[in-house]
């Protein structure tokens, strides 16, 4: 494995939350970053697939208007026997939503872990995004994460 790839990975990564953070349409990730067969969704909990998984997806976490995700470490990515691209990040995050009736914004923050599958192409992609895992959350970030079998508690 090279730097190259290496770096394209985390840049591939990175394009990915740069368009998720924006709030881009599910159209638009497909045609940017993602496969037609990506998938997302919780380790052993609910995952959404497909184009309409995606929708479905971006439906459920469209009540937060302010978010990042700050990747602080990337696992060597290695290349799967189907060709694709695997490895796993550690991030923080920080999410912001307003109900509504709220005179104040509610903030989600916590670490994450992720798996992740990306498929090698003149433009890279993302075909998977798994959470595997949590620690540091505070307890907005607890509630929310509290079922992965049922997606988020928004």
């Amino acid at each position: 494995m090279s730097v190259g790839t290496e770096a394209a990975v985390w840049d591939t990564v990175e394009r990915y939350f740069d368009l998720l953070q924006a709030h881009a349409e599910a159209d638009v990730m497909l045609r940017e970053i993602l496969t037609p067969d990506f998938r997302t969704g919780f380790t052993g909990g609910l995952t959404w697939e497909g184009p309409d998984g995606l929708r479905d997806f971006l439906a459920a976490r469209s009540v937060f208007f302010d978010e990042r995700h700050t990747i602080h470490q990337m696992s060597v990515p290695e290349r799967e026997a189907d060709g694709r691209w695997t490895c796993r990040t550690r991030l923080s995050f920080f999410l912001r939503r307003l109900s509504p009736g709220a005179a104040v914004s509610e903030e989600f923050t916590g670490l994450a872990w992720h798996t992740w599958v990306l498929e090698e192409a003149p433009s890279w992609r993302v075909a998977a995004q798994i959470v595997e895992g949590f620690a540091g959350m505070n307890e907005n970030a607890r509630i929310l994460f509290s079922h992965p079998h049922e997606g988020l508690e928004t």
